[in-house]
């Protein structure tokens, strides 16, 4: 199967949408009456209702993520020459095995790891779901077994029943929850001395102090840098380029800010005037370019570094999250509830991602986070 991007003469009631993707048959089976470069129909179909009709989803990163999904899956069934709608309706028949087979195939052949096969395999259960309310198929490829809903919050939420109990696709793998990497304080001073480079000790201040995300990161508004003003404590910056294009809002603190400001003024301008990029995010590589959000650039930079420990993006922010909240503990105010400021600012979708790092804060033993900011800015 071969996934298609659309142009703009893509358009539904009126409304164009260019890049969409098109899944197209790469096999011709006479027996299927398919023939290759023919439009997956029933996909396209599915595609549009899960992320242009329902409001949830309005990255375009998610409709390329969903199509990767069914590619993959679509391409097994190509490749095993095996017709994804001749499902049994008897339960204990092979031909319920489709999902399960392929499933098998994703970990031992493929070498994808069990998470990103569960995310294949539960984008796939929608697709049959929505096809036999299409009429596609009689039956689904699976069978449903009760399981445990650790919260109301859960991904399996909408399916519990009582007790706690939930219903889930037999062909979904039990996965153990990997507790998120942070630095600790001596590990962040170790980082932020061994950086030499000024553009990238403010970017890794950045997603230290504020908890942003890679592509947060890269492609940080220019415009929201300002010369700080007042005695405020955190300068507010509105980003919209996150995750799921959700805007929200980060607190960004005023010594950061004007570090910020001289570097866009002093170094990111003499970068830019040689290089003569025309460049709307902060940050510019050391040739005055664009920084690739597809690219491994930042990790690689991080990793050059050549420190004992591991650094990634993602770490850097679970760092700012782990001490953050330690830290807003420990001052005890009444003004606010920390976990609900940290979920604000960290752009979580539920409280229960969040509660995720009250587990680590009981690992740290030091009092760091206490003046986790100040650290940071007496280190840069």
């Amino acid at each position: 199967m071969i996934i298609l991007k659309s142009t703009s003469d893509f358009e539904i009631k009126g409304h164009k949408y260019p890049d969409f993707p098109l899944l197209t048959w790469s096999q011709t089976n006479p027996t299927l009456d398919i023939q290759a470069g023919m439009l997956f129909e029933e996909g396209l179909q599915f595609l549009i209702y899960e992320c242009l009709k329902r409001g949830r989803v309005r990255s375009q990163n998610t409709w390329d993520t969903y199509a990767k999904h069914l590619s993959s899956f679509f391409s097994f069934c190509e490749d095993n020459e095996v017709d994804w709608q001749n499902i049994a309706e008897d339960h204990d028949s092979e031909d319920e095995m489709l999902l399960a087979v392929y499933r098998d195939a994703c970990v031992d052949e493929f070498n994808i790891s069990v998470n990103s096969t569960n995310q294949y395999l539960r984008t796939i259960v929608r697709f049959y779901g929505y096809a036999v309310g299409k009429g596609w198929v009689s039956s689904l490829p699976y069978g449903l077994e009760s399981v445990k809903a650790g919260s109301k919050h859960s991904f399996l939420a909408h399916t519990v029943r009582n007790g706690n109990e939930a219903f889930s696709p037999d062909v979904i793998m039990k996965t153990e929850t990997k507790r998120p990497e942070f630095l600790s304080s001596e590990e962040v001073q170790e980082l932020l001395t061994a950086i030499k480079n000024p553009t990238l000790k403010l970017m890794v201040r950045l997603c230290l102090q504020t908890g942003i995300r890679r592509k947060e990161l890269l492609l940080f508004p220019l415009n929201s840098i300002k010369k700080p003003s007042g005695n405020a404590k955190v300068c507010k910056v509105t980003i919209n380029r996150t995750k799921g294009e959700k805007q929200r809002i980060i607190h960004i603190p005023t010594r950061l800010m004007e570090d910020l400001w001289r570097y866009v003024n002093e170094l990111r301008f003499q970068q830019q005037q040689e290089s003569e990029v025309n460049s709307n995010y902060l940050f510019l590589t050391t040739d005055g370019q664009e920084w690739s959000v597809e690219g491994t650039g930042f990790n690689d930079a991080l990793k050059a570094l050549g420190l004992p420990f591991r650094v990634t993006p993602h770490m850097l922010r679970h760092t700012y999250a782990t001490h953050m909240l330690k830290g807003l503990q420990a001052q005890n105010q009444s003004k606010f509830e920390p976990l609900m400021y940290l979920q604000e600012r960290m752009g979580h979708a539920s409280i229960t991602t969040t509660m995720i790092y009250l587990h680590l804060v009981n690992d740290l033993m030091d009092d760091f986070s206490l003046e986790y900011q100040d650290s940071i800015n007496a280190i840069a």
